[in-house]
């Protein structure tokens, strides 16, 4: 008896730890979307491009560069994104605009890690100023990036974001603590289901958006670094004369399901300068389901000759 119950305890152990073996597996979005308009013709096009690299302590960075304009854009992904999420933006700056697109390494899980990165890109390309666009995660870096180098932003663009706060840290201690001790599928799979119930309903259901972050490569210590990087709090000191300054255009949804109302209220509030467009039922992702909106009310602000007269 005592040797068929230890065999069953091994065979649950091996059973247990075989389970952190199994990948998440994905399809690429060609196989999510089986249309061939131009939105996925540019995506293709721009996925078929080289990538520059960069290294910044021992951790390697990856980027796009293109374009020829005197001005910089510098694209922000969220926290489930990647240098391509901007594919629909990068073709229509282009023309006008050098711009630059990274994806954030799985090492990086500080604010300051994220800085020393961008920084290094910049350098490479031998950029000083620029326009950070950031969306999420991505427009969380921006408001970092503006405190701590406000003389390098020309304007700057903060889309469906969250200011420094504790609420997202509460909300999701517990996901947190998680991660690490789940295996990688099982990971994936509530990602997966989080962006089923969650995401794609209220972004119209839009089809070759779910396609696209069905396709995103998953990794679980990216994922608990990403979230590191969102809950790494900074004291954000709007006030001061340099940056208040800066033009700043604040995009938001009136129905995004991952940035509450109140942190929406709370981010127009700690920059009562900034310019806001509000999108009518467009969830988290409107560059991508609402492509054609989302390019001209940047353009439109990007092209505006404005300062911002202090008191």
């Amino acid at each position: 008896m005592k040797k068929t119950l230890k065999i069953s305890v091994l065979l649950i152990f091996l059973f247990i730890i075989s389970l952190y073996y199994i990948p998440f597996t994905q399809k690429s979005v060609f196989e999510y979307y089986s249309q061939n308009d131009a939105f996925i013709q540019n995506l293709r096009d721009l996925q078929s491009k080289s990538l520059r690299t960069v290294q910044v302590d021992n951790v390697q960075w990856k980027y796009y560069s293109g374009g020829n304009g005197s001005k910089c854009i510098l694209f922000i992904h969220g926290m489930g994104g990647s240098y391509d999420f901007w594919w629909n933006q990068i073709q229509f700056f282009e023309p006008q605009y050098k711009v630059i697109s990274y994806t954030l390494p799985n090492e990086i899980n500080s604010l300051e890690g994220v800085e020393k990165g961008i920084l290094a890109i910049l350098a490479q390309e031998k950029i000083d100023k620029f326009i950070p666009i950031g969306t999420s995660m991505g427009g969380y870096i921006t408001q970092y990036l503006l405190n701590k180098h406000p003389e390098r932003i020309e304007k700057a663009i903060l889309g469906n974001t969250f200011p420094p706060n504790d609420y997202i840290v509460k909300e999701n201690a517990t996901n947190r603590k998680l991660i690490p001790l789940l295996p990688e599928f099982v990971v994936g799979k509530l990602a997966e289901n989080h962006l089923k119930k969650d995401i794609f309903p209220t972004s119209e259901n839009h089809k070759l958006l779910e396609a696209f972050l069905l396709s995103v490569p998953f990794s679980k210590k990216g994922l608990a670094a990403r979230f590191d990087v969102v809950t790494d709090y900074f004291e954000a000191t709007s006030e001061l004369p340099e940056i208040k300054v800066i033009p700043k255009l604040i995009l938001e949804s009136d129905n995004d399901p991952m940035i509450t109302p109140q942190l929406r209220s709370q981010l127009k509030n700690l920059y009562p300068e900034a310019q806001v467009f509000t999108f009518h039922n467009k969830g988290h992702f409107p560059y991508i389901n609402d492509t054609d909106t989302y390019n001209k009310v940047v353009n439109d602000f990007l092209i505006q000759n404005d300062s911002i007269i202090l008191p």
